[in-house]
């Protein structure tokens, strides 16, 4: 039984044919097993925080790795398996085959976990190799899964081929402007193929825009994703940007109200203070920057917008402490003097506004502006970018701790209580909630025989009787004597035509149980001329 939480890291995969049209393949398998490996128990490092790494290391993107560099980047985002692969294109056209080779190391053993993996399809189901990957280096890992192979190949597949191939080149394109296009034909792709969103290129197209200033363009992309969504919180926190920068100031602060709490960085609430200064509600921006300039002490904007949070709070005395130590720690912080001297003055210290007063004039290159405006001048700093790397390392932390919370609660009280819950959603034809308390409850308890009887008829009900002959096999594996499960598999089995097999599991429910109403109906269906 599998119950610790561990790290997973797809490596981009080695091309090793001469054919640089198919160079793209590379990084498709980060981005594809970042989203399939994500698993109870499992945590799959994204491509972004892949990247993130090589930076780290000095690596290019396209570098070949050595398994002692590949070893660095497993430990430079604190993975505790890593997945590596190389890939070979044969053939022409439509009949171009690919073949891929990929194997799951343990890097706190230092050793291979089960045995290579070798694929092959044609180049056009490139997906499809993915997903079949996927499931065996989940299956290998944790054989009671509670989700089918087809299910993970359909999760795989959810992007139209063509879309999808456009859409991982856009994303290995280094100019902006063919990238643009790019995402935009995958865009387009994706909706002739009746894909209702596609949030990844969405992302990807505001950050475009975002880094390029135009940012109610970026806004429009932004909007688009959840934050349920890959890349969701990152891109409310672009968004919040873009609507402080274009004084959209009520959903500036709608928008960075909802990060506080699943996006805690101390970017977001500098930028959520700045919103409620620019609604001139300077005490819950105060209250907002100090939290920010508490968290990380050393970084001159989050600690200059709590001092002038505090000015125009009209608390003079209290704004005096954030501004001289900006003002010791830099001494040619024009804006920190500037606020400074109205704090002094405000307080009846004239040589000391006078002296930083003067300061102002030799350091801040607007100070005739400020003086002459008549109003106090708007000086707050936005936050345009967030420290990515905390960003992940933050909710890995998040999703390692949920996922220990969730093992750390008594077996028995958790397991029946997700039962409960299962229950009552299939009771209710919520089958996709059933599915998620059911796979929670294998993942505590996987010789749970009735979670797996109730996984199959919730499989059945959505017409995969694969699956659902699959969990129905594991209830019957963990409890031979389960009446129920044999009568649902026979009568699944003989409507896939498997007479021998049904009639196995029919006779064994009658045998446990003669008088069993559902298991007399299903031997009358056995017994029933095969139409």
């Amino acid at each position: 039984m599998v119950t610790a939480t561990e790290v997973v890291l797809t490596l981009p995969f080695e091309h090793t044919t001469a054919r640089p049209e198919y160079n793209w393949i590379r990084e498709s398998f980060t981005v594809a097993m970042a989203e399939l490996l994500d698993s109870p128990g499992l945590i799959a490092v994204p491509l972004d925080e892949c990247h993130l790494a090589y930076e780290k290391l000095g690596l290019s993107r396209t570098a070949l790795l050595t398994r002692a560099t590949e070893i660095k980047l497993g430990e430079a985002v604190g993975a505790d398996l890593l997945v590596r692969g190389t890939y070979t294109v044969t053939g022409e056209g439509k009949d171009s085959t690919l073949t891929v080779r990929a194997q799951m190391i343990s890097l706190r053993e230092g050793k291979l976990v089960g045995s290579e993996h070798v694929l092959s399809a044609p180049v056009a189901d490139l997906q499809v190799i993915q997903g079949k990957l996927a499931w065996e280096l989940l299956y290998q890992r944790n054989p009671a899964l509670p989700f089918s192979r087809d299910r993970l190949i359909a999760r795989a597949t959810r992007i139209a081929p063509t879309a999808y191939e456009i859409y991982i080149k856009a994303l290995v394109t280094e100019d902006p402007a063919d990238r643009a296009r790019l995402l935009i034909r995958a865009i387009e792709e994706a909706t002739r193929n009746a894909q209702l969103t596609f949030p990844q290129a969405y992302f990807e197209l505001g950050l475009l825009h975002y880094r390029d200033g135009r940012y109610g363009e970026a806004a429009t992309w932004f909007e688009r994703v959840r934050a349920t969504d890959p890349r969701g919180l990152e891109a409310g926190f672009y968004l919040g940007v873009c609507q402080l920068l274009t004084n959209q100031t009520d959903a500036a602060i709608k928008t960075h109200t909802a990060l506080l709490t699943p996006m805690p960085l101390f970017e977001t609430y500098v930028n959520a203070g700045v919103a409620y200064m620019q609604k001139g509600d300077f005490a819950e921006a105060a209250r907002l920057t100090k939290l920010a300039a508490d968290t990380v002490p050393l970084d001159d904007e989050a600690l200059f917008n709590y001092g002038y949070a505090l000015w125009r709070d009209g608390r003079p005395a209290e704004a005096v402490t954030p501004l001289e130590t900006l003002t010791r720690r830099t001494a040619t912080d024009g804006r920190a003097w500037y606020v400074l001297s109205k704090v002094y003055a405000k307080l009846g210290r004239t040589a000391e506004a006078t002296a930083a007063l003067d300061a102002a004039k030799r350091h801040a290159p607007d100070f005739a502006r400020w003086e002459t405006a008549g109003k106090p001048p708007w000086l707050p700093f936005v936050k345009t970018r967030f420290n990515r790397e905390a960003f992940h390392r933050y909710a890995r932390g998040e999703e390692q701790s949920r996922q220990q919370a969730f093992l750390g609660t008594s077996v028995l009280q958790r397991t029946a209580e997700l039962m409960r819950d299962a229950q009552a959603a299939f009771l209710e034809n919520r089958s996709d909630t059933a599915l998620e308390k059911l796979a929670q409850v294998i993942q505590l308890a996987p010789d749970h025989s009735e979670a797996h009887l109730l996984l199959g008829r919730v499989h059945e009900r959505r017409g995969d009787l694969p699956a659902a002959v699959q969990a129905l096999k594991a209830a019957v594996f963990w409890n031979p004597k389960l009446t129920a499960a044999h009568v649902l598999l026979g009568r699944i089995l003989l409507t896939q035509g498997d007479r021998t097999r049904a009639a196995v599991h029919i006779r064994q429910a009658l045998d446990l149980n003669p008088d069993d109403p559902d298991a007399q109906a299903a031997q009358r269906l056995l017994l029933a001329p095969p139409r």
